[in-house]
């Protein structure tokens, strides 16, 4: 058993003092001590007797000499302990500076919200923050890069030691418990040292070692992210489908409606129309009157179906082609806005069409004359249907451009048009574009026709 024993009173008060002081009181007892011996021995008598004896060498002169030596050995001393004392300092702030910033760049590395790691090329994880341990399910001691991303690790380690960092947009990493693990990534090579290089003309290895060298790797966790990403791409394929499928329902309809609405309503409405003339033509006859008004009501109606049916299945489009539709069309809406000027440029080999691009390229026609007549208050309009000649497809181009007021093509629009309109032409593989630029809005779009594999696989 140890007993605790208590330093005498004066050894407590001499660890109380500091270093300097101390060797301040050291030096004074020492001269203490040699003041008294030198007094009780006649040293100095005895010394100048002795050089008296010998004043041919002025050693009565040798005192002064080691005082001055003393002196000055005293002020070179002050001197070197002043600066020593300054580098103490220096060094105390640099150091007090260096933990403080290594006490940043640890709260940096471990309260970032991205995952830091330091691993070896082994794949081994050496270091990691609270972010990467929740990322990997707390499971970093058993996690291994090179098992978990298999012979893409091995390739990333070779792109590393040629470019020293690597930026991976989407990484899949296997977690120990076998949950998804979706990153972006960047990793880089960091030397713990300096790279070592072989100087001798004969070496077959001058290129810098890895030895000493380990990979810092950031995580960035985007699995939700990605997963999301993934379910609106599916929904939005849906939604395509469903919109496509409409679209499709929809023109099937209308052309029934308006077959429909010619057969049946046209044909009693002509049987009417024929009762009437049958009625005798003497004006006199009280009946005379109301036949004349069965008659242009019937023909007020006659002319309302047809247009009717027009606007639900264009009969033009079935009997004549695209182009002899679109120039019925602008003929018609010409009627209504008579202050607009027309420039038609229709390529007549556009004439026969496929029925869906006949359709949607009627219909794009069709939307755009008429966001014309509601929002442009335009002064000229004009529209191009061109045929592309290709050596694996041919491609039905359209353009609709007026002068009108513009739009902004950025902000949200309420109506569904414009957006009708690009689903029509992704739907048949084209692409739909619109621009403005302050003043007039340019419609275009692309479709492609049948390609000349499927012209040779017909004819075959």
């Amino acid at each position: 058993m140890n007993t605790y024993t208590p330093h005498p009173p004066m050894v407590t008060l001499w660890n109380r003092i500091h270093q300097p002081h101390r060797d301040l009181v050291i030096a004074l007892i020492a001269i203490a001590c040699v003041f008294f011996a030198s007094a009780q021995l006649d040293l100095s008598e005895k010394f100048t007797h002795w050089a008296l004896s010998h004043e041919t060498l002025q050693l009565d002169e040798f005192p002064l000499v080691l005082f001055s030596a003393a002196l000055v050995s005293i002020w070179f001393s002050r001197r070197r302990m002043r600066e020593v004392m300054e580098q103490a300092h220096l060094r105390i702030a640099a150091e007090r500076t260096s933990q403080q910033s290594q006490r940043m760049f640890k709260s940096l590395f471990d309260q970032g919200l991205c995952g830091n790691f330091v691993a070896d090329f082994e794949g081994n994880i050496l270091l990691c923050n609270s972010a990467f341990s929740s990322m990997c399910g707390r499971s970093e001691a058993t996690l291994n890069l090179r098992q978990a991303l298999g012979p893409q690790w091995d390739e990333y380690c070779t792109q590393l030691q040629q470019v020293g960092k690597i930026d991976i947009a989407e990484l899949k990493v296997t977690r120990p418990d076998g949950a998804p693990w979706i990153v972006m990534a960047r990793l880089t090579q960091v030397s713990d040292q300096a790279p070592t290089t072989d100087q001798s003309p004969t070496s077959d290895t001058p290129s810098p070692t890895t030895s000493g060298s380990n990979i810092h790797g950031f995580f960035a966790d985007v699995t939700e992210q990605h997963l999301a990403e993934r379910e609106l791409a599916i929904l939005f394929k849906e939604n395509q489908s469903l919109a496509r499928h409409a679209m499709r329902v929809q023109e099937e309809e209308r052309r029934n409606i308006a077959r429909e609405i010619h057969d049946e309503m046209g044909q009693y409405l002509t049987a009417i129309r024929l009762d009437v003339a049958t009625l005798p033509k003497d004006k006199s006859a009280p009946h005379a009157a109301i036949a004349l008004r069965i008659s242009s009501h019937v023909e007020h109606i006659q002319q309302a179906v047809r247009g009717l049916i027009h606007k639900l299945r264009p009969t033009a489009l079935d009997a004549h082609g695209l182009v002899e539709a679109v120039e019925q069309l602008v003929k018609d809406w010409k009627k209504q806005h008579p202050q607009v000027s027309f420039a038609l440029s229709l390529d007549q080999s556009c004439q026969s069409m496929p029925e869906k691009t006949s359709i949607a390229a009627y219909r794009i026609v069709q939307e755009s004359l008429t966001n014309i007549a509601r929002h442009a208050r335009a002064q000229h309009v004009s529209i191009k249907l061109m045929r592309t000649r290709g050596i694996l497809a041919d491609t039905l181009s359209i353009e609709i451009r007026d002068d009108g007021i513009g739009f902004n093509t950025y902000s949200p629009r309420a109506g569904f048009g414009v957006s009708g309109m690009r689903e029509r032409i992704e739907a048949e593989g084209g692409v739909f574009t619109i621009q403005s630029q302050g003043k007039g809005v340019l419609v275009s779009a692309s479709i492609p026709l049948q390609t000349a594999l499927a012209v040779i696989q017909e004819s075959i």
